[in-house]
């Protein structure tokens, strides 16, 4: 299984685009939070997901390019496989 952080950017986007895109990415099984190890959920910067998937960073990309496309066409896309994630949230 790889674990995966994706990042997607709509070119020209509306917020109503990025709704869409964060419905449709969920529906894949694309998270908006992430969990630290007390069981704590926190949400990601906008637009960024992680996902943790039978197949590769590749195949990952082009999943989640249809997904963008299906909402506007020009777009970005970085996925990122990784073994370990360590994150931090400073609180204010």
């Amino acid at each position: 299984m790889a674990q995966c952080i994706v990042r997607v950017e709509l070119h020209s986007a509306s917020s109503e685009d990025y709704e869409s895109l964060h419905e449709k990415m969920k529906a894949k099984g694309y998270n908006r939070e992430i969990q630290d190890g007390q069981g704590t959920w926190f949400h990601l910067p906008t637009a960024e997901y992680t996902a943790t998937k039978s197949s590769n960073a590749f195949d990952v990309r082009e999943e989640v390019r249809g997904i963008a496309g299906s909402v506007k066409s020009g777009h970005f896309v970085l996925v990122t496989e990784v073994a370990n994630i360590s994150w931090w949230l400073s609180k204010k």
